[in-house]
């Protein structure tokens, strides 16, 4: 009963059987099947480009006019106030003002 397996009285027949160029099929299936997957595909998403054009030109507009409503010229009308305040002071003191700004370090660098 004490019988040994010998591997080298098997000899070498394979197993199973397969018809002939099935292998050769398998891997053109494959190929086919990843070549799909990998390829970018042809369909365009228009909503989501729509989306991204809506938002980028609502937010133009909204810029615009927050631009438009900030810059209702305060500027000049704050310079107008200047001017004024310039030509109400006397002719000294004007004097005295404008060698105070020539002589300013900090205004004339």
């Amino acid at each position: 009963m004490e019988e040994r397996f010998d591997f080298n009285r098997m000899g070498k027949r394979m197993p199973y059987t397969a018809p002939e160029g099935f292998l050769t099929e398998i891997e053109k299936n494959v190929w086919e099947i990843v070549k799909s997957e990998v390829m970018p595909k042809s369909k365009h998403n228009y909503r989501l480009l729509y989306t991204v054009l809506g938002g980028v030109i609502a937010a133009s507009v909204a810029i615009l006019i927050v631009f438009s409503l900030i810059s209702d010229s305060p500027a000049t009308s704050d310079f107008a106030k200047i001017e004024q305040a310039f030509s109400d002071l006397s002719s000294m003191d004007q004097a005295y003002l404008l060698t105070v700004f020539q002589n300013d370090l900090f205004i004339n660098e």
